[in-house]
């Protein structure tokens, strides 16, 4: 057999670039098979580089995309990870866009049923830390539409109350109890960083 017949037969084998394949065949001394193990081999440590998946999910799930290491990558994750871990994973430097994600994968997960505005004194969720998170985030969300001091009449005293006693934030809750803007102003990347903990320090709570 020649060498472009060699090429040929290896690449409808596994996908594999020309000059990969002539390389590999060269490992091989031209054995087709291993130099399909050895692709086999090469695409396995370049996934392991990147995940912490043991070893033995790597290659079923190589196999199953075709050695497509994104797609491998991505299927690895959802097999490790719930939506709200990969959520965190992936947004790693802004806690409020991270939020403001997780809001979305509660809403479709429940689902909730929205007129425009969720229904925070009447809409029923898994557990209370989910029910604190939306309370919260929705008031920031119509408080960021329709400002502050609209805000104070949209269900003023049920957020703070869960702001107080789910996020241990007794300014914020101080602060928008008694309509003072400035004091929320200064205190509101707290209330967002308290709001991203909730969901961290209680992931299994979350879809």
């Amino acid at each position: 057999m020649d060498h472009a017949e060699q090429i040929k037969q290896l690449r409808q084998q596994v996908p594999v670039g020309l000059r990969h394949a002539a390389l590999l065949l060269e490992k091989a001394g031209g054995d087709i098979m291993v130099a399909r193990q050895l692709f086999i081999q090469e695409m396995e440590a370049v996934v392991l580089s990147k995940t912490t998946a043991p070893p033995e999910m790597v290659l079923p799930l190589l196999e199953q995309h075709q050695y497509d290491i994104p797609r491998t990558l991505a299927a690895l994750e959802e097999a490790l990870y719930t939506i709200t871990e990969r959520v965190l994973r992936k947004i790693k430097n802004s806690p409020e866009a991270a939020i403001d994600k997780v809001a979305i994968v509660i809403e479709t997960a429940t689902p909730l049923q929205r007129s425009f505005w969720l229904p925070l004194d009447t809409m029923t969720l898994p557990n209370v830390c989910q029910q604190a998170f939306m309370i919260i985030h929705e008031w920031l969300s119509y408080e960021d539409d329709e400002g502050f001091d609209s805000a104070l009449y949209f269900h003023r005293q049920l957020v703070c109350t869960t702001i107080r006693d789910m996020l241990q934030c007794p300014e914020v809750a101080t602060a928008i109890g008694e309509g003072d803007e400035d004091a929320f102003r200064r205190h509101r990347e707290t209330l967002i960083q308290q709001l991203y903990a909730l969901v961290a320090n209680n992931i299994s709570r979350f879809p």
